[in-house]
């Protein structure tokens, strides 16, 4: 830990000289109008920052999620942020410059567990009475996202309606609700429970108008049974194989911490359930020799696919996700499922 600090602060170092050039004038961005100079300068700072946060992602971290050390970790190796929060967090140049990668880590390394693993279970206790305990049957996910924000404030001392949290407020409940036929008193519960701290205008229309059309287009009919896209038929040609058993395919790579994470935790389950008629489904674009390697060390079972960039491609534009990990189930006659429901309960139907 103390060379990945010492490592850290070297390129904070790099980032604030950075800064101080930029104060001073880039010469490069003479002639550039006001918008694009912001442009490039926001770029270039949100590139540092990716890099850095990233980097916070380690296997202690992964292997270790709940502990005091862990949590005292994070607060150590994120502390450079609040100092640079208006940069970094608060830029509104991040709708521009920012590339998906900047979002997708801090969302996943620095809010998603102190805010979202917490919540993730924890819907009202009206839809899922059976599920509820006593104490869960106080505590609706409105209660656990407000506790998760205030707790990530404290840890970070960053704001509370910093622009970087609330567009991570928003990625995290629509992404969970992309590509699966939900439940929309439950979606309209989640989107209720992160309005309060959607503060900026922008986002706060941008949340509507994606609520509303995620509506319209879950509620639409769809022709089913119809090859109707590229994606469709690369995904109908993946599961064709494995026709009558029940699927879990995990869309992963090996930059994506999370995602090793999932499968070092999904261990167990693959080897309780290998005689059951499921397949466990590691679905990569990425290098095969690279991944082969991390799988074969860390005794990862189970059914490894490789494809190519353009198939992931036509795959994301199906299901319609940005980030990873990013699971899908099938049933045993080949019908996608709602991933709320547990592997164990496709097999019993």
């Amino acid at each position: 830990m103390d060379s990945l600090m010492e490592w850290r602060n070297q390129q904070l170092a790099r980032l604030d000289s950075m800064v101080i050039k930029m104060n001073a004038g880039l010469p490069e961005l003479q002639g550039c109008s006001p918008l694009a100079s912001d442009i490039v300068r926001s770029y270039i700072l949100f590139q540092y920052g990716e890099q850095i946060i990233r980097s916070g992602d380690t296997d202690f971290v992964q292997n270790d999620l709940d502990s005091e050390k862990t949590e005292a970790f994070m607060r150590r190796y994120f502390d450079f942020i609040a100092p640079r929060e208006k940069y970094l967090f608060n830029n509104p140049m991040m709708m521009i410059a920012a590339e998906d990668g900047y979002v997708n880590d801090t969302h996943f390394f620095m809010f998603f567990r102190p805010i979202f693993a917490g919540a993730r279970t924890y819907y009202p206790y009206m839809y899922w009475p059976e599920m509820a305990s006593e104490e869960e049957n106080l505590t609706t996910k409105r209660t656990k996202i407000a506790n998760g924000i205030k707790k990530v404030s404290e840890m970070y001392n960053i704001s509370t309606n910093s622009l970087m949290l609330q567009t991570c407020l928003m990625r995290d409940v629509f992404h969970e609700q992309k590509g699966y036929k939900c439940d929309y008193d439950i979606f309209a519960e989640e989107v209720a429970a992160i309005i309060p701290y959607i503060t900026d205008p922008d986002l706060a229309r941008f949340t509507t108008i994606a609520y509303r059309e995620r509506v319209k287009k879950g509620e639409a009919s769809v022709a089913e049974d119809k090859l109707l896209t590229k994606g469709d038929s690369i995904f109908h040609r993946i599961i064709s194989p494995y026709k009558g058993n029940v699927l879990s395919i995990d869309f992963w790579e090996m930059s994506c911490g999370p995602c090793r994470a999932g499968m070092l935790q999904d261990r167990e389950m693959v080897e309780r359930l290998k005689d059951q008629p499921i397949k466990f489904i590691y679905l990569t674009n990425d290098d095969p020799e690279k991944c082969n390697k991390w799988m074969e060390e860390n005794n990862i079972k189970g059914e490894h696919m490789f494809i190519s960039r353009k198939e992931w491609s036509h795959l994301k534009e199906k299901f319609s996700f940005n980030g990873i990990p990013f699971h899908v189930y099938v049933d045993k006659q080949g019908k996608i499922r709602d991933i709320e429901q547990s592997v164990e309960e496709l097999l019993n139907e």
